[in-house]
């Protein structure tokens, strides 16, 4: 059974027992009857705000449809008494058909972004009210219709209009309502709303369809809107066209905002501010839409999350100090984690995959991907950046998007990829993210328990033994963002072990954790080995994921090129090569003797997003006129050390130095191009963002067009999304080129590129150093780095583990072995200092 605690069942009273106040107040006279009707028509007015706030607070959604389900009540009131309809026929008839619409809407809509949504509502009210004001032998037209008594078919008596019972009524529908919602809060079906508001994808992973809980969201709402309409004819006792025009829906976003989304006391508030508007637009001399204007524009400036929200806070920081960052907890002692031996080459086969494809348009992100994993197997998968391996986990789980999925897979004997991305949690399959996609919204527990579709007894005290398991319990009433990084990806991990999953898809999992975390991670996959459970996980941190893995396959350019122990894999030579690349040549390049000067010099440099470490400890020196390379599996921090380089990113701590009026040009990686601009374009995008106008701009052009190939130079105009990678990535070159840099910066120049245009990029790279340009490249492949580059750089985790000049013979073994492990055990000096990281 569901469990409701005692301050949820004192919160949902206060609703109840503040209208039982207020009808006292009435009933005694204490109130002037014409302010008695204004008390009557702000409860109608905070059934209405409460329908659209909790729809825009918990499901996201902005709704201009409410003044039409407002309307359908009105009109269904008035109708069904003058037909001699009960009062229940026509407050369940008025809230069933509005659902009804509602779930239309909200079912349409959620397949579209906000603004559509918002068009998609306009236009239902809209027509609405057009075809109510036409529909003149149910509503009257524009001369409305008078609204008669309502007879109860329980029994409970006869319900005039515009009096002071049905200002009663009113107000005590209101305090009904607010009391609803106050059950609703701590339930499932807030939580899962919330969830699928705040992030759709990760929402599916566990069973959350987006778009069921957009219709039901707004069938609810709609339900609600209509309720306040009935109440409307009730208290007002006519229904005309004028109450329900659009102005009535900004009016609604406007009390919405002011009071607070998704707070029960904002509705009030919402409902007041609508009520007594018009009479304090007219006692300031000031037409309304005017000081309705002026109060949403303050509120969004100064009151973002409404009035109850600003007061909360303001209450809570009077009365007691903020909250600290949450304790870490007290681990147990334990040994390093050692994984349970793997299953029996005879066991059945749990998942099989057998020549899997995905393509999105005309790139193949996987091809011919075919593997097994056992009952109890952890299966490592391994590869370089842009391998497929991400593309892989989201087959599994169903979230491949607008991909085409071709090939079969079988799970537990049973097709696989035709089932829905929802259905696969039932199937038993969890699975976590990379970068640890929480529920903001939701606090930690409320994060475990909104896999549950109902909140019982039984589902709390699961979700807390999951929490004391994982180390979350002291931080279960807490919100992500207050979490460090690390309990954070516990949290993440926690979600998808709710439901004790036979399949569980581990995405990078050691990520951004320090080595403490990492070893408790590995105690969490150690667990669910001994509990049975098959893993499947894919990360960057090889010495950890191979602690903890049974057999390991490796992919690259979206096929898998081998398979072994952990032990073996780095032994073949297809794997190795995935990672370092082939030597091949070394690119003549120009010659340095010792002198040059330092065109950037890092000191010392850490930095950090929130609680992840992307740099520890870097000491740097890149010299004018040399090519750098900076190598490192994806994690190691590349991007990071070359946004720091170009000084667009700050160090959390240490120091950047430059030379005398350095200027400097980064390419990104993923090239950043605006897709839909000419190549032409691109480059004066970049001129004008350089402050180059005029006659430097078209000079500028042409020095730029001169450095592109020929077959580039011709289609000047052709739009950006018309080239192939290879020439994008070319086209991104040539616009940082337009700034004239002394230092260019190049992140991941060959991803996705073939080896013919791989050639080409770093042949125009090559060209560029021997003009005298000083070029760092940020680059995954270390012997594509080491035939091109004067020194190479090796990142591992963060930190520098090794540098030095490719001519050195005995530098590229040191390399390998630093760029997996980070260590260099190998004697002998090279002439670059060596900062080995601490992992």
């Amino acid at each position: 059974m569901s469990v409701i605690s005692r301050s949820t069942l004192a919160k949902a009273a206060l609703g109840p027992l503040a209208a039982a106040a207020l009808i006292a107040v009435l009933a005694a006279g204490a109130i002037p009857p014409y302010q008695a009707y204004s008390v009557g028509l702000a409860a109608v007015y905070t059934v209405l705000v409460l329908s659209v706030g909790l729809l825009a607070g918990w499901a996201g959604i902005w709704s201009i449809a409410h003044p039409a389900f407002f309307a359908m009540g009105a009109y269904f009131a008035a109708y069904g008494s003058t037909h001699g309809w009960s009062l229940e026929v026509v407050v369940l008839g008025a809230m069933a058909c509005s659902a009804a619409f509602g779930m239309f809407l909200g079912a349409a809509g959620a397949r579209f972004s906000m603004l559509y949504v918002a068009l998609l509502t306009l236009a239902f009210t809209m027509v609405s009210l057009e075809v109510m004001g036409q529909w003149t032998n149910v509503t009257g037209g524009d001369q409305g219709i008078a609204m008669a008594k309502l007879d109860s078919a329980l029994g409970l008596g006869t319900l005039a209009s515009a009096g002071t019972q049905a200002q009663y009524v009113a107000v005590g529908a209101a305090g009904i309502a607010l009391a609803v919602a106050a059950l609703a809060r701590p339930s499932s079906l807030r939580m899962r709303l919330v969830a699928a508001k705040s992030h759709p994808m990760a929402a599916r992973s566990i069973g959350i369809a987006p778009e069921a809980q957009s219709a039901l969201a707004f069938a609810v709402s709609a339900a609600f809107a209509a309720l306040a309409g009935v109440l409307l004819a009730l208290v007002v006792g006519f229904v005309s066209p004028e109450p329900f025009s659009l102005a009535l829906a900004i009016s609604l976003i406007a009390a919405c905002v002011l009071g607070g989304p998704g707070t029960l006391l904002g509705a009030v508030v919402g409902g007041a501010y609508l009520t007594w508007v018009p009479t304090a637009a007219e006692n300031a001399g000031v037409p309304q839409p005017i000081l309705q204007g002026v109060v949403l524009i303050a509120a969004l400036l100064f009151l973002p999350g409404g009035v109850v929200v600003f007061l909360g806070r303001l209450a809570r920081r009077l009365l007691r100090r903020p909250a600290s960052q949450p304790p870490a907890p007290v681990e147990p002692p334990e040994e390093s984690p050692r994984p349970v031996p793997a299953p029996e080459a005879t066991a059945a086969e749990l998942l099989r995959l057998d020549e899997v494809a995905v393509t999105f348009g005309g790139l193949k992100a996987l091809e011919g991907a075919s593997m097994s994993v056992r009952a109890g197997e952890t299966l490592a998968i391994i590869g370089p950046n842009g391998a497929g391996k991400t593309t892989l986990m989201n087959v599994l789980s169903g979230l491949v998007g607008g991909g085409r999925v071709e090939g079969s897979a079988q799970y537990r004997g049973m097709p696989l990829l035709k089932s829905r991305a929802t259905a696969r949690r039932r199937l038993g399959i969890g699975r976590t993210f990379q970068h640890a996609e929480t529920f903001p919204e939701l606090t930690v527990l409320e994060n475990v328990l909104c896999t549950r579709r109902r909140v019982t007894a039984h589902n709390r005290a699961r979700a807390a033994a999951l929490l004391e398991r994982v180390g979350l319990a002291h931080v279960a009433d807490r919100y992500p963002g207050e979490l460090p990084f690390g309990l954070h990806k516990r949290l993440d991990l926690a979600r998808a072990l709710a439901e004790e999953p036979e399949l569980l898809i581990l995405d990078e999992p050691f990520g951004g954790l320090d080595a403490s975390e990492r070893t408790l991670l590995a105690r969490q996959i150690v667990r669910q080995q001994q509990r049975g459970t098959a893993v499947v996980i894919i990360d960057h941190v090889l010495d950890d994921l191979f602690a903890v893995a049974h057999r390991v396959v490796a992919f690259d350019f979206g096929r898998p090129i081998g398979e072994g122990s952990p032990g073996k894999i780095l032994e073949d030579p297809r794997v190795r090569s995935s990672y370092l690349g082939e030597g091949g040549a070394r690119d003549e390049l120009p010659r340095r003797d010792g002198t040059e000067r330092a065109a950037v010099h890092l000191e010392g440099v850490d930095h950090a997003y929130g609680g992840v470490t992307a740099l520890r400890g870097v000491d740097l020196t890149i010299a004018q006129g040399s090519v750098v390379g900076v190598v490192g599996a994806n994690g190691a921090g590349k991007s990071t050390l070359g946004q720091i380089l170009h000084g667009t990113l700050p160090p959390t701590r240490g120091r950047r130095a430059v030379g005398e009026e350095l200027r400097s040009a980064l390419v990104p990686e993923g090239r950043a191009l605006f897709k839909t601009l000419s190549l032409r374009e691109n480059l004066e995008v970049a001129a004008y963002a350089a402050g180059i106008k005029g006659a430097d701009l078209r000079a500028r052009l042409a020095e730029t067009a001169e450095w592109l190939p020929p077959r580039l130079r011709e289609r000047m105009g052709v739009p950006a999304a018309g080239l192939s990678g290879g020439e994008q990535q070319i086209l991104a070159i040539a616009r940082a080129l337009m700034a004239r840099p002394d230092l260019l910066i190049v992140d991941e120049p060959a991803l996705g590129l073939s080896p013919a245009m791989v050639d080409e990029v770093y042949a125009r790279l090559g060209r560029l150093a021997r003009e005298g340009m000083t070029v760092v490249v940020l680059e995954q492949s270390l012997g594509r780095a080491a035939s091109a580059c004067h020194e190479v750089v090796v990142l591992h985790e963060g930190g520098i583990a090794v540098r030095g000049e490719p001519a050195d013979p005995l530098f590229l073994a040191r390399a390998e072995q630093a760029y997996f492990d980070g260590q260099d055990d190998f004697d002998g000096q090279d002439d670059a200092p060596v900062a080995v990281a601490q992992s």
